[in-house]
């Protein structure tokens, strides 16, 4: 053989070398990027029980045997270069950021507590924990409390002057709300997840109103300065106890009298009022405690917003306007979002069941809401106490009655930690699709250390198969039916 051929054949050879070389690599990098994967974590309802249905009060634990995934853990996902799988897509967009978000959480109202201090202080311990703790719990950040009692109460109902010109919130002290609250900032400083604690009333003392008692009625005008007072005190005696008021509410349903628990009719001109005279109370004694107004439902937020946030004086006062969900649209957040881009919207009060309730959330974060917050946390499966006019639904945590250390977990608590679990604080939505109940819905976010989590909703009876596409890299999944799934990855640099 011929130098000549033997030179050829040793070029063909590199030559076919370095192109199967060259194959591979592209090969390599159009199936990983950048080597990257994304965690996931999975949570569904009951195949035997349906949500909000009474047998979770019945039969607790034959309801949770139908609960096949429980903030589980799965295999990582690789993130791919996109394909052309014909499936469900989700546009996720870290570079166009919306609201930041204040935090996700649940209420300690009375109930609640009353049932938490039943329980040995090392099982309490552990469902505050559970609430709190974002290793190895929830990681639950936004708590409600009210100042005076509200429905959910085993009390009798009361507020901190029940005679005039003798404030104390001693009555809170004797009921563990003042200790629990603290256990519970205690463990957030503990665990890295400082929470915010935000305060609402039913209802003034009862000689500030047109009724004289703590059920329904208006509040005399003479005593809006009284009213700004009272709320002042309240805010001060919770911060001696070691209690920050990170935010209050004016009034909590103030277009709403209830029949047979604290309440109160407050028009808004009224509460405009009051929100000028308790931020004079504030500024003159160093509060920094921000004010939420309306605090009630979407339907009816356009008769009531306005009166108060077209003042310039309530305006300037105002941090965000706060509401609950028992009727109307979350799309009503948007709107006022919309007419006043420097406040807050915020779900401060309604507690939701299922996927179905876990998109509902979605909608609420899509609609600007930098937070959503349950109401009552947990009763007993004797439905107590509570004082309400109706029926409770299923609570996050039910307590047994004849054993007051065991409790049992509901699918609520999942669907909520697929969020407080994964967003740190200073969160933010990014841009991304929002999809459809026949298929998967969305709502995504991006933390301050760079991570993306998307939560996407499954609320069909059968298993669906998506893709996320997001910085031309593909994630391509499928969920089960009746599933929440929350997929983190890192945003490319």
């Amino acid at each position: 053989m011929t130098k000549t051929k033997q030179s050829n054949r040793k070029i063909i050879s590199v030559v076919f070398i370095a192109a199967i070389v060259i194959i591979a690599i592209f090969a390599i990098r159009n199936l990983t990027a950048s080597n990257s994967t994304a965690q996931v974590f999975l949570s569904s309802e009951s195949s035997n029980t349906p949500p909000k249905n009474a047998s979770w009060y019945t039969d607790p634990a034959f309801a949770m045997e139908g609960v096949q995934y429980e903030l589980s853990k799965q295999e990582d996902i690789p993130l791919t270069k996109p394909s052309d799988q014909n499936v469900t897509t989700i546009n996720v967009d870290p570079n166009v950021e919306y609201q930041t978000m204040l935090g996700i959480g649940t209420s300690l109202e009375e109930s609640t507590i009353y049932n938490l201090s039943l329980m040995s202080p090392e099982k309490r311990d552990g469902v505050l924990r559970k609430l709190i703790d974002p290793e190895n719990g929830a990681g639950m950040s936004t708590f409600r409390i009210t100042f005076g009692t509200s429905d959910f109460t085993g009390q009798e109902f009361y507020t901190y002057e029940d005679t005039q010109g003798e404030f104390s919130i001693q009555k809170d002290i004797d009921n563990n709300i003042v200790a629990t609250v603290k256990e519970a900032i205690a463990i957030g400083e503990e665990t890295g997840n400082p929470i915010k604690i935000y305060a609402s009333s039913w209802s003034p003392p009862a000689w500030m109103k047109s009724s004289n008692s703590l059920i329904g009625g208006f509040l005399e005008l003479e005593y809006i300065d009284d009213l700004a007072v009272y709320y002042r005190k309240a805010v001060q005696a919770y911060e001696e106890q070691g209690i920050p008021i990170y935010a209050m509410t004016i009034q909590n349903e103030p277009l709403y009298a209830a029949p047979d628990y604290p309440s109160m009719r407050l028009v808004a001109e009224d509460e405009r009022d009051i929100i000028l005279a308790l931020k004079k109370e504030f500024e003159e004694n160093n509060i920094t405690t921000k004010l939420w107004t309306f605090d009630h439902n979407f339907g009816q937020a356009w008769s009531y917003i306005p009166a108060i946030l077209d003042d310039p004086e309530a305006f300037a006062a105002v941090d965000g306007v706060a509401f609950h969900d028992y009727s109307g649209e979350p799309t009503v957040m948007s709107q006022v979002h919309d007419k006043y881009p420097e406040k807050n919207v915020l779900v401060t009060e309604r507690t939701v069941w299922g996927t179905e309730g876990a998109d509902r959330i979605a909608q609420y974060i899509r609609n600007w809401a930098t937070s959503y917050n349950a109401w009552v946390t947990m009763l007993d499966q004797n439905i107590a106490p509570e004082q309400w006019t109706g029926t409770p639904d299923p609570t996050m945590l039910i307590q047994n009655p004849e054993d007051r250390d065991m409790y049992w977990i509901t699918p609520e608590y999942n669907f909520i930690a697929q969020y407080t679990k994964f967003l740190q604080e200073g969160a933010k939505r990014i841009e991304s699709d929002y999809g459809a109940a026949d298929t998967v819905t969305n709502v995504s976010f991006l933390n301050p250390d760079g991570t993306i989590v998307s939560i996407v909703i499954n609320q069909t009876d059968t298993d669906q198969t998506f893709k996320i596409l997001s910085e031309e890299n593909e994630l391509l999944a499928t969920i089960p039916a009746k599933t929440v799934g929350t997929y983190t990855w890192a945003k490319a640099d």
